[in-house]
C-alpha cells in the first residue's frame, strides 16, 4: 500500500482533474448519474490489524464497542452510462490482517463516468486500524487503536482519538491530527497542517511545501526543535526553548529535557508553535 513519490504525484494530478468534472454533480446543480447504497457486515475472524486501500470517494472510520465491522457504501456515477455494478469493495485475509479494498473494473474513461464509492467503516475498538490508504476524497479516522498510517493523494485527513502513533501524509490536501498518543512524521505538498501533540514517535518531521504548520505541543515534551520557512513567519509563543534562537523565519531549541529531534518546516506558508 505504500506509494512512491511518482505515483503520489500522479494520483494527485488525476485526483484534481477527477474533483474539476465530479463538481458538476454538487452545489446547486441536480445530481444527473447513478446513486446506490449498501450495507455489508463483516466478520473480524481473527483478525488483529485492519488496512483500508480506498480508490475514488470519502472515507470515514470510527471505533466502537462491537466485534465485527459494519460498512456503509455509497456508490455512485455522474453518468447514467456508469456501471456501479463494476465497482465493489474486496475482502483479504492474510497473517492476521484484514485488507478491504475498493476495485473498479469498468471503463475508466473519464468521458464514460468514474464512479465513486463513499465508505463509513465502523470498527472494533480491540481492532488496530493499521493503514489508511486513499487516492481522491476526504479521510476521516476517529475513535480507533493505531498504531496508524494514513496515506492520501487527494483530500483533507482529519484524525482524532487514536490510541497509538499516528504518521500522515498527503499530496493535495490539510491534514489535521488531535488525541493520539503520539505523532510520526506528518507532511503534505499542498496544504495546511493543524496539530495537537502529545508526544512525538522517535525523530519527527511535520512538513508542507505550500501551506502553514500550526502546533500545540505538550509542555512536557522533550526534544530538539528545529523550526524553518522560507517565505513566511515563524512564532513560538508559551514554549520555552533552551539555548534557543530565533529569527523571523526560523527558530531552534531544546524542548524538555531534549531528545530526539522535531524538525517543523514549511517552504511556504507560516509556522506557529504554542504549548499545549
Amino acid at each position: 500500500m505504500t506509494r512512491s513519490p511518482t505515483r503520489r504525484r500522479l494520483l494527485g494530478g488525476v485526483g484534481a482533474a477527477l474533483v474539476a468534472g465530479l463538481a458538476g454533480c454538487t452545489g446547486a446543480t441536480p445530481f444527473v448519474g447513478k446513486r446506490l447504497e449498501d450495507d455489508r457486515t463483516i466478520p473480524t475472524d481473527g483478525a488483529t490489524a485492519l488496512a483500508i486501500d480506498a480508490r475514488v470517494g470519502d472515507v470515514t472510520v470510527r471505533g466502537e464497542e462491537r466485534d465485527d465491522l459494519a460498512v456503509e457504501m455509497l456508490k455512485q456515477s455522474s453518468s447514467v452510462g456508469g456501471d456501479l455494478s463494476k465497482l465493489d469493495l474486496a475482502v483479504e485475509r492474510e497473517d492476521g490482517r484484514l485488507t478491504l479494498v475498493t476495485r473498479y473494473t469498468g471503463d475508466s474513461s473519464l468521458l464514460g463516468g468514474t464512479p465513486t464509492m463513499d465508505l463509513t467503516i465502523r470498527v472494533p475498538r480491540s481492532l488496530r486500524v493499521a493503514e489508511l490508504a486513499a487516492s481522491v476524497g476526504d479521510v476521516r479516522v476517529e475513535d480507533v487503536t493505531g498504531d496508524l498510517a494514513v496515506d492520501s493523494s487527494v483530500g483533507d485527513v482529519t484524525i482524532e482519538n487514536v490510541d497509538g502513533a499516528v504518521t500522515a501524509e498527503a499530496s493535495t490536501g490539510d491534514v489535521r491530527i488531535e488525541g493520539a498518543s503520539a505523532i510520526g512524521d506528518v507532511r503534505t505538498d499542498v496544504g495546511d497542517l493543524d496539530l495537537v501533540v502529545a508526544a512525538i514517535d522517535g525523530d519527527t518531521a511535520f512538513e508542507s511545501s505550500t501551506g502553514d504548520v500550526d502546533a500545540v505541543l505538550s509542555p512536557e515534551l522533550d526534544a530538539e526543535l528545529e523550526v524553518q520557512t522560507s517565505v513566511g513567519d515563524v512564532t513560538v509563543e508559551g514554549l520555552s526553548l533552551g539555548d534557543g534562537t530565533r529569527t523571523e523565519s526560523s527558530a531552534s531549541g531544546t524542548l524538555g529535557d531534549g531528545g530526539p529531534t522535531l524538525r517543523v518546516e514549511t517552504s511556504t506558508g507560516d509556522v506557529t508553535l504554542s504549548a499545549l
